[in-house]
């Protein structure tokens, strides 16, 4: 057995960890800040000294490194839904054979007296500068790859959507989007769409006492409660808002007064659960 220094463990998985998650996010459209990002890399990278435990049955080192995976996607991105853990995680697996596969059958071939596989880690004694350069270029080519295949997206298009009211917090991958121009009638402040699921936590009493009722006139009078009319493709009509308490946009506080307005899952486009105006954006 070869002497492993936790140091150049830690840096070498920080380092690939960083790359797993940027690639994971890259893929997905999920944006994510550089410290959301450090955090999940340095989650992995700890979770890597399982090296340094005696040999594992392979079930039960693959299932650690699953589970590791797991909290390392939730430190990077936070708070999800199932289906955009589900779609993270396999893209994170991916994106983890893809790395592991071609780097340990570069050093197999050139150096394997430097290669070292145990209980499903890889540690490899080269310098931070060596595996910063391959890593990056197996980073590109998986880029290259997606954009080529026509399945690439601009970043610039989607952004993370947090939306805090008192202890409850709502946190998703929303699309912004340049056609997204409702206003709040009398105070002409921006509206964000939002999938009336994703929004339940948030989402004042007043909401629901709203849709529980059948009166018009009683409908206006309920407190808390704004009406905002929209015209689609799909056709015309009103969607219930509420005044936000609090909204960041990839983490950054907006400073504009915004409301939220609830509809269903199939008003919205893009397999997004949120419509974010350019406006807001920080």
């Amino acid at each position: 057995m070869r002497t492993i220094y936790i140091d150049i463990l830690l840096c070498i998985n920080l380092i690939i960890n960083f790359f797993l998650l940027s690639s994971a996010a890259f893929y997905t459209h999920t944006p994510i800040s550089l410290k959301r990002l450090m955090l999940g890399a340095s989650v992995g990278a700890v979770g890597a000294l399982t090296i340094l435990l005696p040999v594992m049955p392979i079930i039960l080192s693959m299932a650690i490194k699953m589970a590791v995976g797991g909290l390392t996607l939730f430190a990077a991105f936070g708070k999800m839904t199932a289906k955009q853990f589900i779609k993270l995680y396999a893209v994170f697996l991916t994106a983890t054979f893809f790395f592991g596969g071609a780097a340990a059958a570069m050093w197999f071939c050139f150096t394997p007296q430097r290669l070292v596989i145990k209980n499903s880690v890889i540690y490899i004694d080269i310098s931070p500068v060596i595996l910063i350069i391959s890593s990056a270029v197996c980073y590109g080519v998986f880029r290259l790859f997606h954009m080529i295949s026509g399945i690439y997206k601009p970043q610039d298009t989607v952004c993370i959507l947090t939306l805090k009211r008192g202890s409850n917090i709502v946190r998703t991958p929303a699309m912004i989007d340049t056609g997204n121009n409702l206003t709040e009638p009398f105070s002409q402040c921006p509206v964000i769409v939002i999938s009336r699921e994703t929004a339940k936590e948030v989402t004042p009493d007043a909401i629901y006492e709203y849709e529980t009722v059948t009166t018009l006139e009683y409908r206006t009078e309920i407190e808390g409660v704004r009406f905002v009319p929209f015209t689609s493709v799909g056709g015309k009509g009103i969607l219930p808002c509420f005044k936000a308490e609090e909204v960041y946009i990839n983490d950054a506080p907006c400073k504009k007064t915004v409301y939220v307005a609830l509809c269903g899952d199939e008003r919205l486009k893009g397999g997004f659960k949120a419509l974010v105006p350019c406006e807001i954006i920080p």
